[in-house]
């Protein structure tokens, strides 16, 4: 199982594991262990595709355009279960762990890039 961390400055930082992968869907094995479906991921994926975006973790304020207030709109439809834009940083976190993204920070900004590597 891996365990990686989530994005962003070092004191923002959370160490989680996960099972699966972006390829046959993930389990956080965080608070509630929520599953990602490999559907979920594909659709990010698609959405993103070419653009670079702001991560946008912020639970009370995600970044309008980032990832975390698309996943906090679109999860419940598409995944079968509410994500918040925390669960946006573990997404996140794993698609550059599996190299599908990158990602580097402007400030305390998380700023995600959706072009393959």
């Amino acid at each position: 199982m891996p365990r990686i961390w989530t994005l962003g400055g070092p004191n923002r930082r959370t160490q989680f594991e996960y099972s699966g992968s972006v390829a046959t869907g993930a389990t956080l094995h965080y608070t509630g262990s929520p599953r990602v479906s490999s559907e979920f991921f594909r659709a990010i994926l698609h959405h993103f595709n070419g653009r670079t975006v702001p991560g946008g973790f912020s639970m009370t304020d995600p970044t309008p355009g980032g990832l975390g207030e698309w996943v906090q709109a679109h999860s419940a439809e598409l995944n079968g279960c509410s994500l918040s834009p925390r669960h946006a940083s573990f997404i996140a976190a794993i698609l550059v762990s599996e190299r599908l993204i990158t990602s580097h920070l402007e400030g305390n900004a998380v700023i995600l890039r959706f072009v393959a590597p």
